[in-house]
């Protein structure tokens, strides 16, 4: 796989229960550095550099042609799964009423929408042990209380050699 990059990054949280004596403390989490965003094309022409037999404008035509045929599915009310990738799925939200009749999917729901699941068999490269093992993090510091980063601590590893759960994002 690759390398994802992980800042450390300092937070002050208030720790203690509601009404007890509270306080503040200094935390570090995990925070993934995101090194852009791929689109169509980008991902049409990696696709060629894979030793891929079509060309970046028929892989897009392709992937364009499962996009509208997703988007008219999950319209019909089905789950999309794209075996190794995971599946789309659509989602509302409605406001209740006391009764059932008084129910109207036109006045009641309020929202609708679309949500993903990663794939998580066996052979999925999406599984959460498949990610820790196939990529190497890297890791900085960067406070968000002082604003400054510091040069990568040196703390390369590669997940599958770490007993460590996930990284918090």
């Amino acid at each position: 796989m690759g390398t994802i990059e992980i800042k450390k990054v300092e937070r002050k949280v208030t720790i203690g229960k509601k009404g007890e004596n509270r306080q503040q403390v200094k935390r570090t989490y995990g925070k993934i550095i995101y090194r852009g965003t791929l689109r169509l094309t980008d991902m049409a022409e990696h696709i060629v550099k894979h030793g891929s037999v079509y060309t970046d404008d028929v892989v897009i035509g392709v992937i364009t042609k499962l996009e509208s045929c997703m988007q008219e599915r999950l319209a019909d009310g089905y789950k999309v799964k794209l075996d190794g990738i995971g599946t789309l799925y659509p989602v509302l939200t409605s406001k209740g009423v006391s009764d059932a009749k008084d129910f109207s999917a036109s006045e009641n729901v309020t929202r609708l929408g679309i949500a993903f699941l990663a794939d998580q068999s066996k052979k999925s490269a999406y599984k959460a042990s498949a990610m820790r093992q196939g990529a190497t993090l890297s890791t900085q510091l960067y406070s968000e209380l002082a604003g400054e980063t510091t040069e990568n601590s040196g703390e390369n590893s590669n997940a599958s050699e770490s007993d460590e759960g996930p990284v918090n994002p």
